[in-house]
C-alpha cells in the first residue's frame, strides 16, 4: 500500500490528524516497476526536489491514467508550491477514480484558499456528507467553515465601499511599511518601517510623519525610542503624551514578547521601558490600544486563563507614579462574546471609547485573519462581533485597522500592489462609521503673567452623574481629550491661588461633527476684581429653580469658598435676551440669589456671600445664536474682598 501526505506541512500535518485521524491510503495495487517508480517520485518529494517529483509523477499517469496516489502526491506538491489551480486539477482526477472523503476535504480547503466558495462550499458538503465516524468537534468544524462559504458568498453579492488610496512616497518607502496609527488630531501618523541592510538582520523602527498643508510631510525616525532591536505593533495616546509598543526577547522582557512604553517630556520622547509584571508574563503580550479617556490597555496575549491560542484582553490604567512608572489596576479577558478557540489579536479601541475592532482568524468570515467589529455596550459588555465586509475583508489575512476620530478614514497596511508592505487610507463606508468624536485641546496660563500652568481638568458627562474624568495638564500647560458626539460635558479646570474656570460642551443632538475647540485658558490669580463664569448651573425654564444637573458645579464652588475661607464674593445672574428687559432683569437675581441659597444651605457663611442681578445687559455673547444666547445664560462670581 502506498501512503499519501507523506512529510507535508507541519501545521498541515497536525490539523488533519486532529480533523480525521489518520492519511488515507491507496486501495490501488500497482505492479512492482510502477511501485519502484512511486517511490523514486516519493523520494524526490521527501529530499524536496519538486521538479524531478513532479516529472517522474507526470510520466507515471501518462502511462497509468487511473494511479490514485500519483494524483495526490502530485496535488501535495502543488500545494506546498501554492499552485493551487494545479492541485485542484489532480485533485478533480483523483476524485474521479475514488470516492474516498477526504478528497472531497482537500478539494473544498483548495478552492476555498482561492475565495472560490460556492465549490468549495459544494465539497465541504459533500465530505461531511460522506465521512465516517467523524467527531463532534471535527463536525463542528466542518461547519464552521461551511458557515464562512455562505458568509463569503452573501459578502461578495453585497460588498461594501472600499478604495483604497495609497500614501505617498514621503510615507511609504521600498521598505515595508505597516501598523499605522493617526493621532487624534489627525495630523501626526506613527508607523513601524522595516529596514533591510546588507549582510544584517532586518530591522523595525518608528517612524513617524506630519501634516505639511494638505498632505504628508517626509517620514522622520523617533530616534529616542528605536533602539538596535526591533519596535513595533505601537499605539499612540490621545493627547500623544504616551507611547505604547512590542519588543520581544529583550534582557529586562518577562516572555517572548512584551509590552514597553514611553512618555513624552520636554519636547521629546524618554527612554522605553518594560510596561511591568501586572501587563507582562512569561508568555507573548503584544499589539497594544489604547483607550482615548486613559483607562484601558487593551492587548492580545497567549498567556493562561484565555479562551484560545491568543485572546484580547484589557487592564486598568490607573496613571503615572512619581518615577514615571505606571499604576496598574486589574487584568480582564473579554470574554466569548470577543474570543473563541481561535486567535484574535490586532485590538483598536476608537476614541469614542465604544465601538471595538480586533482581528480573528475563527469568528465566520472570508477566510484566513478577517476584521471584525464591536460595540462596547456598558463597562465590560461588548456585542456580538460583526464582519466588516468584503473587500476590505478578503480571503488572505487583514491586520491593523486604524480608524480616525472623525470616523470617516481608516489606515492599514497591505501589499496589494505586490511591492511589498504600504500604507494605505480608505473612507469607511457608512454602515462601518463609528460614532465620531471631537476634542478639546486647551492651553492653560496665567491669566497676569501669561506662564504655563499646571492644572488640573476635570471632565463629566452631565447626564450620567457620578462619570468624570480628571486629567492634568502637561509641563507646558496643554492638555488634549474627547468629547465623543451624543453627550453634554462640564468642563473644569482648577489650580490651587487661582479662580477655577467652568465650560459645558453641548453635544447630545449634535449629529455631525464639530469643529474641535482649540483654545487659551487664562485661570485668573485669586484677588479682589477676578471674576469667574460658571456655565454648569442650569434653571428651568423662565424660572429660578436649580436643576439636578447644577450640582456638581454647584460643590466645587462650595469647595472652593471652603478652601478659600478669607474671601467674599459677589453671586451674579445673567439672562439672554429673549423676553421682557423687566423679565430677565427680575429672573436673574432671583437665579442668583437661589444659589446663593445653596451655598448658605451647604456651610458658607452668608456674610461673605451677596448677589445681584444683570439680566440681558452684560452678555459675552451674540444673542442671535443659540450657542450665544447659551452662554450669556451664565452664573459669574467675582471676588469683592480678599
Amino acid at each position: 500500500m502506498i501512503h499519501f501526505l507523506v512529510r507535508t506541512k507541519l501545521l498541515f500535518f497536525i490539523f488533519m490528524i486532529v480533523l480525521v485521524g489518520s492519511p488515507y491510503i491507496s486501495a490501488a495495487q500497482s505492479t512492482q516497476k510502477l511501485q519502484k517508480q512511486f517511490d523514486k517520485a516519493l523520494q524526490q518529494y521527501e529530499s524536496r526536489n519538486f521538479p524531478e517529483a513532479i516529472k517522474e509523477l507526470n510520466r507515471m499517469v501518462e502511462k497509468n491514467p487511473d494511479f490514485l496516489d500519483a494524483y495526490l502526491l502530485l496535488s501535495d506538491i502543488y500545494k506546498e508550491t501554492q499552485s493551487t489551480g494545479l492541485e485542484i486539477e489532480n485533485l478533480l482526477k483523483a476524485q474521479k477514480i475514488s470516492q474516498k472523503p477526504l478528497i472531497d476535504y482537500h478539494l473544498a480547503e483548495a478552492y476555498f484558499s482561492l475565495a472560490d466558495y460556492e465549490n468549495a462550499l459544494g465539497q465541504y458538503k459533500k465530505y461531511i456528507n460522506n465521512a465516517k465516524n467523524l467527531s463532534d468537534k471535527q463536525k463542528a468544524e466542518i461547519q464552521r467553515k461551511t458557515q464562512n462559504c455562505r458568509f463569503a458568498i452573501k459578502a461578495k453579492n453585497n460588498p461594501v465601499d472600499f478604495n483604497p488610496e495609497k500614501l505617498s512616497n514621503k510615507v511609504n518607502s521600498e521598505a515595508d511599511e505597516y501598523w499605522p496609527v493617526i493621532s487624534l488630531d489627525q495630523k501626526k501618523l506613527v508607523f513601524t518601517r522595516l529596514i533591510q541592510q546588507t549582510g544584517q538582520m532586518p530591522q523595525e523602527d518608528f517612524y513617524f510623519s506630519e501634516i505639511d498643508s494638505a498632505e504628508w510631510d517626509w517620514a522622520k525616525p523617533i530616534f529616542e525610542i528605536n533602539t538596535l532591536q526591533n519596535e513595533g505593533a505601537q499605539i499612540l495616546s490621545a493627547d500623544q503624551r504616551l507611547l505604547f509598543f512590542t519588543a520581544c526577547n529583550r534582557r529586562d522582557g518577562k516572555g517572548s514578547c512584551d509590552i514597553y512604553y514611553s512618555r513624552f517630556q520636554n519636547n521629546k520622547w524618554s527612554k522605553a521601558q518594560n510596561a511591568g509584571d501586572a501587563i507582562n508574563s512569561n508568555s507573548w503580550e503584544a499589539q497594544p490600544a489604547f483607550s482615548s479617556d486613559n483607562r484601558f490597555l487593551y492587548f492580545s496575549s497567549n498567556r493562561a486563563g484565555g479562551k484560545g491560542a491568543k485572546d484580547i484582553w484589557r487592564i486598568e490604567f490607573k496613571g503615572l507614579n512619581d518615577r514615571g512608572g505606571i499604576i496598574w489596576g486589574d487584568l480582564q479577558n473579554l470574554g466569548d462574546s470577543i474570543n473563541t478557540p481561535g486567535n484574535e489579536i490586532s485590538p483598536f479601541i476608537h476614541p469614542n471609547n465604544q465601538n471595538f475592532y480586533f482581528v480573528s482568524d475563527h469568528h465566520t468570515g472570508m477566510g484566513g485573519f478577517d476584521l471584525f467589529t464591536s460595540e462596547l455596550l456598558s463597562d465590560s459588555v461588548f456585542s456580538a462581533p460583526a464582519n466588516i465586509g468584503y473587500p476590505v475583508n478578503t480571503q488572505k489575512d487583514e491586520q491593523g485597522l486604524n480608524i480616525s476620530a472623525d470616523g470617516r478614514i481608516a489606515y492599514f497596511a497591505s501589499a496589494r500592489e505586490n511591492t511589498g508592505l504600504d500604507i494605505y487610507r480608505f473612507e469607511l463606508d457608512e454602515s462601518l462609521r463609528p460614532t465620531p468624536v471631537t476634542y478639546v485641546k486647551a492651553n492653560v496660563i496665567d491669566a497676569k503673567s501669561g506662564q504655563a500652568l499646571e492644572a488640573k481638568i476635570n471632565l463629566a458627562d452631565i447626564s450620567r452623574p457620578g462619570t468624570l474624568r480628571t486629567e492634568t495638564t502637561d509641563n507646558a500647560g496643554e492638555l488634549l481629550v474627547c468629547l465623543p458626539l451624543g453627550a453634554d460635558y462640564a468642563f473644569h479646570v482648577s489650580k490651587e491661588n487661582y479662580l477655577f474656570y467652568s465650560q459645558s460642551f453641548r453635544l447630545a443632538d449634535a449629529k455631525t461633527l464639530r469643529e474641535p475647540y482649540i483654545f487659551t485658558i487664562r485661570l485668573q490669580p485669586v484677588e479682589t476684581g477676578a471674576e469667574m463664569n460658571l456655565y454648569n448651573i442650569y434653571f428651568e425654564t423662565d424660572s429660578f429653580s436649580i436643576l439636578p444637573p447644577s450640582e456638581p458645579e454647584l460643590i466645587r464652588l462650595a469647595d472652593f469658598l471652603n478652601n478659600n475661607p478669607t474671601l467674599s464674593v459677589e453671586i451674579q445672574g445673567h439672562t439672554d435676551n429673549t423676553g421682557s428687559e423687566e423679565k430677565n432683569q427680575e429672573l436673574s437675581e432671583l437665579r442668583a440669589k437661589s444659589v446663593t441659597n445653596y451655598l448658605v444651605e451647604n456651610g458658607i457663611d452668608r456674610q461673605r456671600l451677596r448677589y445681584k442681578g444683570f439680566g440681558q445687559y452684560q452678555p459675552v455673547a451674540d444673542n442671535e445664536t443659540e450657542e450665544g444666547r447659551r452662554q450669556n445664560r451664565r452664573t459669574t462670581v467675582k471676588i469683592i474682598e480678599n
